[in-house]
């Protein structure tokens, strides 16, 4: 009986140990446009926002966005794990706008043939401090990314390669490039689309530029990102301020 009672002490000890070495984050965006992979998912007045909680290598938190005419709402949660070069994530990603061609009225519908929601698995690899070269694969595991006879899962994939092409520490100022390519691991019955295009091909080249412009005390982080979509033939500009970060 004393031993278990040292037990579920040591135990509460210990929980309460890994709350309080938690961190917790949180930001929010202002922006013209919402772009992912070579797609604009919404324009107009767009907020995005999040929060985390994290230690030293896990963390997992929620991230939303919308925008002012209510056409945009999108709702997300993730875990993550990062060390020195590896980053590993999966989202649930579960975008319930109202014009969606697909079930945005259940948020706990977990049925593959039902569902409105994706899960995004994704890792990245960086080289090195002298080789910034950051290396991404993402696959679509579970959601709405069915076939036509809506039998199975596309796997819809997206492979990059990101690099920081000019950076000025000085200036607060940072210019990257990426290039991304999107396929389908499963596509049947002749099928050539994927998620996010018509078709397999570099549906994303980015150039992204990130910058902090002060503001008296306060340094106000803004970004320009331009995105070129060859197999869409799209191209994109987004504007984008962070309002607060911790």
């Amino acid at each position: 009986m004393f031993t278990s009672k040292i037990s579920i002490i040591l135990s509460i000890l210990a929980g309460t140990s890994l709350f309080f070495t938690q961190q917790l984050h949180s930001a929010l965006q202002l922006r013209n446009s919402n772009l992912w992979r070579g797609v604009e998912i919404s324009s107009g007045l767009i907020y995005t926002g999040y929060v985390s909680l994290s230690n030293e290598n896990f963390y997992g938190g929620f991230w939303a966005g919308g925008n002012t005419d209510g056409s945009y709402k999108e709702f997300d949660n993730y875990l993550g794990y990062k060390n020195k070069h590896i980053l590993i994530e999966l989202w649930d990603v579960y975008n319930f706008s109202p014009n969606a061609d697909y079930n945005n009225k259940e948020f706990f519908n977990y049925n593959a043939r039902e569902t409105g929601r994706l899960w995004d698995l994704r890792a990245f690899y960086t080289i090195s401090n002298k080789i910034p070269l950051i290396l991404g694969w993402s696959t679509v595991v579970f959601g709405r990314d069915r076939n036509q006879e809506n039998t199975s899962n596309k796997y819809s994939s997206f492979v990059s390669a990101e690099y920081p092409l000019y950076k000025n520490e000085d200036e607060d100022l940072q210019v990257n490039g990426r290039v991304g390519y999107g396929f389908a691991l499963n596509n049947t019955n002749g099928e050539k689309s994927h998620l996010l295009a018509k078709k397999a091909g570099f549906n994303e080249i980015s150039l992204v530029i990130s910058k902090k412009i002060s503001l008296w005390d306060y340094k106000l982080p803004i970004g320009i990102w331009g995105m070129w979509n060859p197999v869409g033939n799209n191209a994109y500009l987004q504007f984008s301020v962070q309002i607060y970060s911790f």
